[in-house]
């Protein structure tokens, strides 16, 4: 499902997965079984795959805040809402990126191991004056998440 105005270009590909509002995957990505938030944008050549290939069990962040066991056999990722993802990155299956987290490719990180918390994103290592471009429009400590529509 490809939600209104988002962009999906030449030689993007979504198998199974949701787009929602206002989100751009760019040229050679490809989500598969993935779940991508509003105002996201996913850049060139990232692969979200959804399916591990050593033989173990997909864990993923119960309601607890602990791994718990999916029981599925694949499983892609999920980036929340206001996301930045730059180009050139392979997501593990299960994994997620917290809402308004920006990562980029990188010699330390290439590959999406684990999930990525706000806290991690990329913009917090970037002078102030352009981490600040870029605040946090969804904080998980609020007690009413509600959304405007």
């Amino acid at each position: 499902m490809v939600g209104e105005g988002s962009f999906l270009p030449f030689r993007a590909s979504l198998f199974m997965s949701v787009l929602m509002e206002n989100s751009i995957i760019a040229q050679n990505s490809c989500l598969q079984m993935s779940v991508v938030g509003r105002n996201s944008f996913i850049g060139a050549g990232n692969t979200f795959t959804d399916y591990l290939l050593i033989p173990k069990e997909l864990l993923t962040m119960g309601p607890d805040g602990a791994l718990e066991p999916t029981g599925q056999v694949v499983l892609g990722g999920c980036v929340g809402h206001n996301c930045r993802i730059g180009s050139g990155l392979v997501v593990y299956p299960a994994r997620m990126i917290e809402s308004d987290v920006i990562l980029t490719a990188s010699p330390d990180r290439r590959v999406i191991m684990k999930n990525i918390s706000y806290e991690e994103s990329d913009h917090h290592k970037m002078p102030k004056y352009i981490a600040d471009r870029h605040p946090r429009l969804y904080d998980p400590s609020e007690d009413s998440l509600q959304e405007s529509w």
